[in-house]
């Protein structure tokens, strides 16, 4: 675990001509592939695989700008005062450590997939961040086992029966390395243990917030939440995946429809390099992504079919009766 070599170099030449991930191979020439790489981001650090160059060299270069939802998040995790933070699909963990630099309550997250739990928590460790527990599980409507697309983005698998796949290792493999380049070049299938919200956090006396970015399982994962919805009203923070939940048999307005009966919602957008000319997209990159927010249920619903449509898709959930 080592601090990226050639930092204020690689930011120079960024602010100069804005190629973020493009600037991979220089950042390859004054770093190993091996082990773990230290990447500041806003007021906390992250550690990724060496190996990882593309994502390690746009994290670096792009920052906060390739999390704008985080600006709609902050304010909301400031002023929560009491309850527990529930961080679903935390990937490597950038959300969760978001969190813990935003708020002082316990944080409890949800990561399926072994060697991104396992950097998610290598990063808490990093920080000596305090009174947070990474669960190695998947969430869903119901207990029972799933196909998990084995990469850095990691999704429940469409189509695939559960019992043909092997199941992920309980904990990373000796070849560290070997998972980290398999993981990132391949596109492999296993599968994952699933627990339900409800179940699952039944001990806990209350939940302030639930977070959800599950590329298009956010149906389901509401389903297993609705005894936890009812008891808490937490307050909700879902990226909405259109596509992706057709997928899995649902729809962007059944899910709204499960919810909306218990909370007022609001909507936002992020476009991020969706604009169909390239020397558009090629602005983009000197600015910040602005949040657009969809005055009403349909305007949402038609910026998502739309071509090209939104990057980003974000429900904030209010429970009814509450400020």
């Amino acid at each position: 675990m080592r601090n990226v070599r050639g930092e204020q170099l690689l930011r120079t030449l960024h602010g100069v001509l804005p190629l973020g991930r493009h600037y991979q191979w220089l950042l390859g020439a004054l770093n190993s592939d091996q082990g773990l790489l230290v990447i500041p981001f806003e007021s906390f650090r992250f550690v990724i695989p060496a190996t990882w160059r593309k994502l390690a060299t746009n994290f670096l270069l792009t920052g906060p700008n390739l999390m704008p939802e985080f600006r709609l998040l902050k304010p909301i995790i400031q002023n929560l005062r009491t309850g527990c933070l529930v961080d679903v699909g935390a990937n490597m963990g950038l959300y969760t450590m978001f969190m813990r630099s935003n708020s002082t309550l316990p944080i409890v997250a949800y990561e399926p997939q072994p060697f991104l739990c396992d950097l998610a928590r290598r990063s808490v460790a990093l920080n000596h961040f305090a009174d947070i527990e990474v669960r190695n599980v998947g969430c869903g409507a119901e207990r029972g086992e799933l196909p998990f697309h084995n990469n850095p983005n990691g999704s429940v698998a469409v189509g695939i029966d559960a019992s043909s796949v092997a199941a992920c290792p309980l904990s990373v493999p000796m070849d560290w390395e070997a998972q980290a380049h398999r993981l990132y070049c391949s596109d492999t299938i296993t599968k994952i243990p699933i627990t339900t919200l409800d179940e699952d956090l039944a001990d806990k006396p209350s939940i302030a917030l639930l977070k959800i970015d599950c590329e298009g399982f956010e149906y389901q994962i509401l389903q297993g939440a609705q005894q936890l919805l009812k008891r808490h009203r937490p307050l909700l923070f879902v990226e909405v995946h259109p596509e992706q939940i057709v997928q899995f048999g649902h729809s962007t307005r059944e899910l709204l429809k499960l919810i909306s009966p218990d909370y007022e919602l609001e909507f936002w957008y992020f476009q991020i390099g969706r604009h169909a000319s390239r020397f558009r997209r090629s602005l983009e990159k000197f600015r910040r992504p602005k949040a657009r927010r969809c005055a009403t249920v349909e305007e949402m619903l038609a910026a998502s079919t739309s071509v090209p449509g939104p990057a980003q898709i974000y429900f904030i959930g209010r429970s009814k009766g509450t400020s």
